[in-house]
């Protein structure tokens, strides 16, 4: 795609953005005083984002990148050759590039700029044109993904390297994370983090984990999966205690347990009979000693996980009721243990007859629905994101046989992605939802 000069006009009018020397010093400084990415509603359901990257290396002729992909989270079709790319507006550093969006959506971005030999259609022609093989070169290159440097708003971190926050014009309000974006709210100071060290012979491993209270005495032990992902840098920590200090929390002590490895990951949290038996056994009797040296105590307890720990959430519920009632699970991945139906969903439209009627085979809902698992002591809170097309259906079915089985459960669609930005906002909701300050 060549930007004609005046189509480019046109574009970056469009978005308020200068259009004069576009590419020279005085421009990109302009560009960085306004901050990236640009938006303007097309209509009242739909905006259009402008994205902006300057490549460090210079004008084309100078510069090794030969394309640069745009990773939306969820919006972004990780399974195909002709993924969205920016555009270099010739002999300059800057590419362009734009993008159909809910107005509603909040969720993470990256750009992954490739050399001439990642180009897709290069990589397809050396792979077989496999899906197998177009999953291979995308997690090649996705190895490259970069923030935005002209978003001001802290730099997210994934398994995948920097990415960046977009927040559209309607999207919900967060609670709590805007103020911790504007840098209002204050680190939480090392010593009031205690860390227990969790070694389990019966599991195999090791692993550190991390207590945290903003309560003083009895109250509930909110049991964090993926807890490494939680942890103070990224904010969470200090959103919690704005927010039970603002009451719209109630305080609690919150126990953030990190998965291992992938590896240990994937087994632990798939319905793992071990895995909670030993967190019970072993590891909250620790907790418990170490809430009394500052003559606090647990009242009852939640569980929160995502993904796959959204999954074993609720797991832990169903199997250990005398101690987990309490659940939030989001985008679950109540696929389990048909992994293939993850990968290419057979279920249809989600109205009661062809969901009930496509569960896979002992999966929870399965289990729910033949009444070897009792629900009737269950409060869930549970939400999915609209790009998670694929999740829809499996999230959908679990929802229906917890209602119709006789348990409590809040089911909301929100407006993101299989996205720790998306899940931060529903984790504090599901918080308020479970354990409201007046409580």
């Amino acid at each position: 795609m060549l930007f004609e000069q005046l189509e480019l006009r046109a574009l970056l009018e469009g978005f308020g953005v200068a259009h004069h020397q576009v590419g020279s010093q005085a421009w990109w400084e302009a560009i960085r005083h306004s901050g990236g990415p640009f938006v303007k509603p097309i209509n009242n359901s739909t905006s259009l984002v402008l994205f902006i990257w300057q490549d460090p290396q210079g004008n084309e002729k100078n510069s090794t990148t030969a394309s640069v992909l745009l990773d939306v989270n969820s919006l972004t079709d990780h399974h195909s050759w002709q993924p969205k790319c920016l555009h270099r507006v010739p002999e300059t550093d800057v590419w362009l590039g734009q993008l159909e969006v809910d107005s509603r959506w909040r969720g993470s971005y990256s750009f992954i700029p490739i050399e001439q030999h990642q180009l897709p259609e290069l990589a397809r022609k050396s792979y077989s044109g496999s899906r197998e093989s177009q999953r291979a070169w995308w997690m090649s290159v996705a190895e490259n993904q970069i923030s935005d440097d002209l978003n001001a708003l802290p730099v997210l971190v994934s398994g995948w390297g920097m990415s960046s926050p977009l927040h559209l014009p309607d999207a919900v309000k967060e609670a709590g994370w805007r103020e911790w974006e504007q840098e209002l709210l204050s680190a939480i100071p090392v010593d009031q983090i205690q860390t227990i060290h969790w070694d389990d012979a019966v599991l195999g491993n090791q692993r550190h984990c991390w207590l945290f209270s903003t309560a003083a005495g009895e109250a509930p032990l909110v049991v964090l999966l993926d807890g490494q992902k939680w942890n103070a840098s990224s904010g969470t920590l200090s959103v919690l205690q704005y927010l039970t200090d603002t009451k719209k929390i109630a305080p609690a002590h919150y126990l953030l347990i990190p998965s291992i490895d992938g590896k240990t990951r994937w087994k632990e949290l798939g319905c793992y009979f071990p895995f909670w038996q030993s967190l019970i056994s072993n590891l909250l009797p620790i907790v418990q000693i170490q809430l009394s040296h500052s003559q606090r105590s647990i009242s009852d307890y939640v569980v929160a996980g995502q993904s796959l720990g959204g999954l074993s959430a609720l797991y832990a519920g169903l199997v250990f009721p005398e101690y987990f009632s309490k659940i939030i699970s989001l985008s679950g991945s109540f696929w389990w243990p048909e992994e293939n139906r993850m990968r290419s969903p057979k279920l249809l439209e989600s109205d009661d007859d062809t969901t009930l009627d496509n569960i896979p085979s002992n999966s929870l809902a399965d289990q729910i629905l033949h009444d070897r698992v009792s629900v009737a002591h269950l409060d869930v809170y549970m939400t999915v994101g609209t790009g998670e097309e694929d999740m829809h259906c499996f999230n959908d079915v679990t929802h229906e046989v917890i209602k119709n089985k006789g348990g409590t459960v809040y089911y909301d669609k929100v407006y993101g992605g299989h996205d720790w930005l998306s899940w931060r906002s529903n984790l504090v909701n599901g918080l308020s939802y479970l354990l409201p300050a007046n409580s």
